[in-house]
């Protein structure tokens, strides 16, 4: 609740005295008028008997304050920020945009209970994550994400026999290390939960494309079993990750950047070789200080 009126006073943009208490806020925020400060007061001295005296509070007590928070979140939201407070959700602060969208689209699956296909989406939205990173919206050089073209399994090298091609065994272990090893390190080099990733894959159907366009999923008994928290987890997951992975926006911008400069120059770019270090004059080996001491 704290943390909310700190933005609250943040975003009307009021000056705050340092180590402002609680209750302080609703005059420190005005003209903007902060409702239920009384019943705040009451969930302020709960908090205090509880965490300084060791004393409970009834059950009728935490309803009591959770219907308030409930109420003023609601009530406030709006009037500072614009949006309603059932509106906001942690997918808006996603950077990816198709991951946004994919993740926006399964909500509409989980809203009707149909959680096989909103995982599907996450599944999908998860992709999109990968391949965001891996390859970028603009050609503007090799990813440090990328390790190499997205592999398939049909990347798997064959030997073409006398009638039918073979997959040589050997061949087909190593080309399915290949494609495990490259989703493994594009996962960890984004700073990804690994054991995270790998509950997501065993839990959600994998999603395979098509050559017509369609992407599905076999609808197994277990897929038909994912439950609401199922889904809200693998959600949580997702949107987690993304938020992580964002930290290599910075890396894409300046690679960006540099794409900009360098591109379709007017004379080609002149070459330079390594000197070593500089040999510095006398003068040029004396700093201000010691010049100054020698002067003296």
């Amino acid at each position: 609740m704290e943390n909310f009126i700190g933005l609250v006073a943040q975003q009307l943009g009021a000056e705050l005295k340092k180590n402002t208490e609680f209750l302080g806020y609703w005059e420190a925020v005005k003209p903007f008028e902060l409702p239920k400060k009384e019943q705040m007061k009451r969930l302020n001295d709960a908090r205090v008997a509880l965490k300084h005296n060791g004393t409970f509070p009834s059950e009728h007590q935490i309803e009591q304050a959770r219907e308030t928070l409930a109420d003023f979140f609601t009530t406030v939201t709006p009037k500072v920020f614009g949006v309603d407070f059932d509106a906001v959700d942690m997918v808006d602060l996603l950077t990816q945009p198709e991951t946004a969208r994919l993740v926006r689209e399964a909500q509409t699956h989980a809203g009707i209970g149909d959680y096989p296909m909103a995982m599907a989406g996450l599944v999908l939205a998860f992709d999109a994550l990968l391949d965001h990173y891996a390859t970028g919206d603009r050609p503007a050089g090799k990813s440090p994400f990328r390790f190499g073209a997205r592999l398939y399994q049909m990347d798997v090298v064959q030997i073409q026999g006398a009638g039918n091609s073979q997959i040589n065994p050997k061949l087909k272990k190593l080309g399915e290390f290949a494609i495990d090893a490259q989703v493994a390190l594009r996962v960890i080099s984004l700073g990804i939960d690994y054991p995270s990733l790998a509950r997501f894959r065993v839990m959600a159907p994998p999603v395979y494309g098509y050559a017509d366009g369609s992407q599905r999923f076999v609808d197994l008994n277990s897929v038909r079993a994912l439950t609401e928290d199922d889904y809200d987890w693998a959600r949580h997951f997702v949107i987690e990750s993304g938020l992580r992975a964002s930290r290599a926006d910075e890396i894409r911008g300046m690679q960006e950047r540099a794409h900009e400069l360098n591109w379709n120059p007017v004379e080609p770019f002149r070459e330079r070789s390594w000197s070593g270090p500089v040999e510095l004059t006398a003068d040029e080996g004396v700093s201000a200080f010691e010049d100054e001491a020698l002067a003296e």
